[in-house]
């Protein structure tokens, strides 16, 4: 049978109706637009009086079609799927029913036309008042879809702009919180590596330069240097006392060298008198006396002898104490740089969680000095997904994702 002027018309509308979507759908040079799950297709059957119905592109990508059977239609054109479908029934007989007539059609590949009835929907999350599914048309761009994703959900919202207040000033002292913590740790890095306390500060710790006035990161760096010089000033004091604890060995020494003599001779003088005492040739005044000489020569030597060990243990003393003061300098500085780190990632953790908060709550506010609004596409391409950054003019492709994140400066 032949074909009407008005089913070549229709097919032609039909395929430049197709090429305007892709054009508005990717906003540049006009694609192919390539069905997914999701998509509804209009069916018509020239043949059978221009019978038409709507099928559904399901989770495995095939759409059923009545008298048509099942195609795979995912990832084609419709051009695509429509040449299948025409290949695959050409010949086919249907039994058609018309004004109570019963006639066998047979089916050839002009007999099939496709077109979209309704695209799937574009998804809009995150920073928006309602988040959720919104019906894609030719031309939506971001701006069109967040709008009818509810818009700025603070409008008119009074609890909701106090809560955000809130949200900011918790945000506004963690991030502060984070800055000192990272500046506990650059000051402890820096007395521990031994730098100056005046180098620039490394990018690592870029925080504290961006949230901190410049006072407090002098006061950081006097911190630096007056931990420094109380350890100085210790070791000078061990060091003081170490020469005086050693002249005072030496003398002990000397000291002990001497009264050993002395108490040598005391005992030597005592001796004799002994032997004189014995024969009768020397006074008992004369003994008394080399007795007592004797026992003071040996009383003194005794306590040299302890003080010069009493001398020594303080000096080994000493000596384990300047060992000891670098050791626990640095060993104080690190049980504090431990503790400054469990703090640091515990903050650092803490604003993170609520900056996600923030990002996939229902908030959405106006760009300002202090906020940013960032627009995430996230759109299947086949088997993979990219993910990019665009403006609120980007034109959207049914399925898309939008994320809207917000982030308070």
């Amino acid at each position: 049978m032949g074909k009407s002027l008005t089913h070549i018309l229709g097919r032609a509308a039909g395929t430049f109706a197709l090429g305007l979507v892709c054009a508005f759908a990717t906003g540049a040079v006009a694609e192919p637009y390539r069905l997914a799950p999701g998509d509804r297709i209009l069916v018509q059957i020239i043949e059978l009086d221009n019978h038409s119905y709507i099928g559904t592109v399901d989770t495995a990508g095939e759409i059923r079609l009545p008298y048509l059977g099942t195609h795979l239609a995912a990832n084609k054109t419709l051009d695509e799927l429509s040449q299948d479908i025409s290949l695959a029934v050409a010949g086919r007989q249907i039994r058609s029913v018309q004004n109570g007539i019963s006639s066998v059609i047979v089916l050839d590949e002009q007999d099939i036309f496709l077109d979209i009835d309704t695209y799937r929907p574009v998804t809009v999350v995150g920073a928006v008042a309602a988040p959720g599914r919104v019906p894609f048309e030719p031309g939506l761009n971001v701006r069109a879809a967040i709008g009818s994703a509810g818009g700025n959900a603070l409008a008119g919202q009074t609890e909701r702009v106090d809560q955000l207040a809130n949200f900011r000033t918790r945000q506004a002292e963690l991030r502060e919180t984070e800055a000192w913590l990272a500046a506990e740790l650059w000051r402890i890095d820096v007395m521990l590596s031994g730098a100056d306390s005046d180098a620039p500060i490394d990018e690592e710790f870029q925080i504290i330069v961006d949230r901190l006035d410049s006072r407090d990161v002098e006061n950081f760096r006097r911190m630096i240097d007056g931990a420094r010089a109380q350890l100085d000033r210790e070791r000078e004091d061990n060091a003081a006392r170490i020469v005086l604890t050693k002249k005072r060995t030496e003398f002990l020494e000397t000291a002990l060298s001497q009264f050993q003599t002395a108490s040598e001779i005391e005992e030597e003088r005592l001796q004799d008198v002994l032997q004189l005492s014995n024969r009768g040739l020397t006074t008992v005044n004369s003994l008394d006396n080399a007795r007592e000489g004797a026992l003071n020569a040996s009383s003194r030597l005794l306590t040299t002898q302890a003080d010069l060990a009493a001398a020594e243990s303080e000096l080994q003393s000493l000596m384990i104490e300047k060992q000891g003061l670098d050791a626990d300098f640095v060993q104080a500085l690190m049980d504090e740089k431990a503790k400054f780190e469990r703090d640091y990632d515990e903050a650092r953790a803490r604003l993170t969680s609520l900056n996600r908060e923030l990002a996939l709550g229902t908030f959405t506010v106006e760009q300002d000095d202090s906020t940013e609004l960032t627009f995430i596409l996230h759109r299947q391409n086949g088997a993979s997904e990219t993910s990019t950054e665009v403006t609120p003019d980007t034109l959207l492709r049914p399925g898309d994702v939008v994320e809207v994140i917000f982030t308070y400066n």
